[in-house]
């Protein structure tokens, strides 16, 4: 049994499991996903780090994806934002057997991105700000890399508690460095939706990276904010879309 706590919401339908990511935990990453409960189980774990699940010292990528992996049972849809979609797509190479359909959101897989300029540029830049920043005041760290981001938005003094312990877990992050195994994904045949706001132009070129090489669908809500399925209704019309053409085994068909 995993230890991750999680918002379970649904009774019956085709099981999604979702993945929030740095800044948001799991009610708030997927609020506007919950009306969906109506015809999906959805699973959505709190990352290890992130309360109520049990604490870490260090944000781990690949410990998080054996634990999703683990969370996707006997199948289930897999949706990934920020981070989460990292740790997803880590995920999906993990179990790819388990896997019924991918979708993420602005996943920062940068290395994957190597070699196209506006991805190149923002892992220099986030490099250089967990390099040069003070990781023991939050609050300036978490502005910091919201203006690296290319974020308009203030942050909120003084940090709520769960804010706190998410840009906590932030700074043991590496952003720059959280490469997804494309070569693995390639060769799955589950279909991928990536998905983004259009925003952060280094977040275009990883999504547009990653299209390629998975052969996925490449979906683009300009004028969106990063964590895009905040949007709501444009955002799951889209995703049930995706999770209807994948299809799921006998008996657990939608309703």
């Amino acid at each position: 049994m995993s230890e991750l706590a999680a918002e379970r919401w649904g009774s019956s339908g085709p099981r999604i499991v979702m993945v929030h990511g740095s800044l948001n935990s799991a009610a708030a990453a997927f609020g506007e996903q919950r009306v969906l409960a109506d015809r999906f189980q959805i699973i959505a774990p709190y990352r290890r780090g992130y309360s109520p699940s049990p604490g870490t010292p260090k944000i781990d990528p690949d410990r998080d994806a054996a634990e999703i992996a683990e969370l996707l049972g006997d199948g289930a849809h897999l949706v990934g934002t920020s981070m989460g979609g990292v740790v997803a797509l880590r995920a999906a190479a993990l179990a790819p057997d388990k896997v019924w359909s991918l979708t993420v959101i602005e996943p920062p897989a940068l290395p994957n991105g190597a070699g196209r300029p506006a991805a190149d540029h923002l892992s220099a830049a986030l490099r250089m700000h967990w390099d040069t920043a003070d990781t023991t005041d939050l609050e300036s760290f978490g502005q910091g890399f919201l203006r690296v981001l290319g974020v308009d938005m203030a942050l909120p003094s003084p940090l709520p508690a769960p804010l706190a312990e998410a840009l906590s877990n932030l700074t043991t992050e590496r952003p720059w460095d959280t490469g997804v195994p494309l070569e693995k994904l390639s060769k799955t045949t589950f279909p991928k939706l990536v998905v983004t706001g259009g925003g952060t132009p280094g977040f275009e070129d990883v999504a547009d990276a990653l299209a390629e090489a998975l052969s996925a669908k490449r979906v683009v809500f300009e004028g969106s904010p990063h964590a895009v399925q905040r949007i709501g209704q444009r955002f799951n019309d889209e995703l049930v879309a995706h999770l209807r053409n994948a299809g799921t085994p006998p008996g657990r068909e939608f309703r």
